[in-house]
Order: C-alpha cells, then structure tokens, then sequence
C-alpha cells in the first residue's frame, strides 16, 4: 500500500498523471486548433402564438383604405409645390482678395451668403446653407446673383475635417483651392457641418460641387 502511494505522488510530480490546467484571465493562449466538439448549445424553444381563427377580421389593407382621411385638394396641390420647388441660392455679397476673404470667415454675417471666385459660403442656418446637407448628385438647384437667376446641377459632395491646423484635412492649400477652382467644377457650395462648437464654426465642413446647366 505504501508501495503504491510513493509512486502515484512520485508519477504526479513527473507530469505522468494529466491534472486539469486552469487558466487564468492573465494567461495567453492560441486558439487555432480548437474543437467545438463536446460543447452543447442550448436553444431557447420559442412557442408558436396561438391564432384566434374564430372571430372573421378584415384584411389590414382594407382596413386603413376604408379609415383614411382623404386629402383634400388644396393638400394635394400644396405637396406637389413642395416637391417642385427647388433649392434656391442667393448672393448678397461679393469678396474680392483672400485676405477678405479670411476676414469674413471669421465674422460671417447671417444676413446673406457671400461668393469668392467660384465658392459661395456662408453659416448654415435655415435661411442660408442649412439645406445644404440635402443635395444630393443629379439634383438641380439655382443660384441667384443680381437679380439673375441660374441653373446648376449637383457633381459632387464632399465633407472636410477642419483640422487643429485650421485648414482642411491638414492642408494649407486646399480650401484655396476650392474658392478659386472649385476643383475643376463650375462651383463650390460651401458652410460648416458636424459638431457645432457654439461660436459659429464646426467640426468639419461640407462642400457641394456643382455645374452650371
């Protein structure tokens, strides 16, 4: 018996005998070469709901045909000049050199939208660019310049981070680039977007490239 005790202890302390490892939340391991097999997944058993076959029901289609309130025609009409209707943009200011213009970009006015070369920009507040962020490629908008008023349609929209540089995507010549060639576009549409930082200026920018047609 003493015997056969010495060598189950002296097999043990040999790593004959397979003891369990345990693992902890520290330890590293690979698990490629891993078997799912022995591993028992248990399903939760959904139960069929009970249908009340006893009481005859009229069909959903029917039913909202028969409670829906008829638009009347002035409704009609008015939905169809919404949809109409397009995005109108109109200049009030013009700016002339680039040092005005980095002078108005910071003391923009919410009284009108102002152009520089080929870029209109302004704040995006309802009543200037805030509808910005809904034009979409293949939409036609118009601009109005001194009474004039002139076709475009969407090529392009692009969205810029203002980097802590204070330009965009941390290039210096970029937002130049933009107001004197609208990146070979007939124009750029140009104002803030993202997060508000409260004193007129956001996170990033939104540009809509646009030709004329």
């Amino acid at each position: 018996m003493a015997k056969r005790l010495f060598l189950l202890l002296f097999s043990a302390s040999m790593g004959i005998i397979n003891a369990p490892e345990i693992l902890m939340a520290s330890d590293d391991f690979d698990l490629n070469g891993l078997s799912n097999i022995g591993i028992v997944e248990t399903v939760p058993i959904v139960e069929e709901p009970v249908v009340d076959t006893s009481v005859e029901k009229e069909s959903v289609a029917e039913s909202s045909v028969a409670n829906a309130d008829e638009p009347t025609t002035a409704e009609v009409y008015y939905a169809q000049e919404i949809v109409s209707q397009k995005a109108n943009y109109t200049v009030s200011f013009y700016i002339n050199s680039k040092r005005e213009y980095m002078n108005t970009a910071n003391n923009l006015s919410y009284d009108g939208l102002y152009k520089f070369k080929k870029m209109i920009y302004g704040h995006n507040s309802w009543n200037l660019l805030g509808s910005l962020v809904n034009r979409y490629v293949g939409e036609v908008f118009t601009v109005t310049e001194g009474g004039t008023t002139r076709d475009y349609q969407v090529m392009a929209v692009r969205i810029y981070r203002k980097t802590a540089d204070g330009n965009l995507e941390n290039d210096p010549g970029l937002m130049n680039n933009i107001a004197t060639t609208a990146l070979g576009y007939d124009l750029a549409l140009f104002t803030c977007y993202g997060t508000s930082y409260g004193n007129g200026d956001a996170s990033h920018r939104i540009a809509v490239f646009a030709n004329a047609v």
